[in-house]
């Protein structure tokens, strides 16, 4: 089966609902951890973020089938958030668990 990771940027005040979002779609774990992004694309953030060269950020990934992705895509976008979101699809070419 074709896997792939997606990971969700987002603001922190919508991690939580996009979470939960994303496992009742998926029904696979969500890890979610805070991030600070330093970069030059500020057309997502806050004033403060652009003053401090940082943006405050959670990112959110799932592993889920190819064939479920979009739709989870599509789960997010069309959920209640008050910031955009930015997404990465990247293939998982193997995993497993380590006693």
């Amino acid at each position: 089966m074709d896997e792939v990771m997606l990971t969700f940027y987002c603001s922190p005040a919508d991690a939580d609902t996009l979470a939960v979002t994303v496992k009742a779609q998926s029904g696979q774990p969500v890890h979610l951890r805070r991030e600070t992004v330093y970069g030059r694309d500020f057309g997502d953030a806050r004033v403060a973020e652009q003053v401090a060269g940082a943006l405050d950020r959670a990112a959110l990934e799932v592993v889920t089938p190819r064939a479920q992705a979009d739709a989870l895509v599509t789960a997010v976008a069309q959920a209640r958030r008050a910031q955009p979101v930015r997404w990465m699809m990247t293939p998982v070419l193997a995993r497993g668990r380590l006693p």
